[in-house]
């Protein structure tokens, strides 16, 4: 069976310490919805963004904040749809460390 995987750079701080800028990631499509993992998500004003799913609420929205204090808020990133999610990020490589996301 192929696995569909993507790579991508992260480019800024909103995710450090856990994701820095400049680090690689790769991501696979998710089946089950897991809380603080790291998803890759198309957002209809700020395009793509990285952050960590912190809510799934009863309309099924997706709710991601970032881990920095300079993130935008889980407001300002507002309800996400589970088709504007790329995906579950499931390696990271940076200067300093190699590390899965599982």
């Amino acid at each position: 069976m192929f696995l569909k995987l993507s790579f991508y750079k992260i480019e800024g701080d909103s995710m450090s310490p856990s994701l820095n800028n400049n680090t690689f990631v790769l991501i696979k499509p998710f089946k089950k919805k897991k809380i603080n993992k790291f998803f890759i998500f198309q957002h209809e004003t700020f395009g793509k963004l990285v952050k960590k799913l912190v809510k799934i609420d009863s309309s099924n929205n997706f709710w991601f904040e970032g881990e920095h204090q300079s993130s935008i808020s889980k407001t300002q990133v507002g309800p996400i749809k589970e088709y504007n999610i790329l995906g579950q990020i499931v390696f990271s490589i940076s200067k300093s460390s190699i590390k899965f996301h599982l």
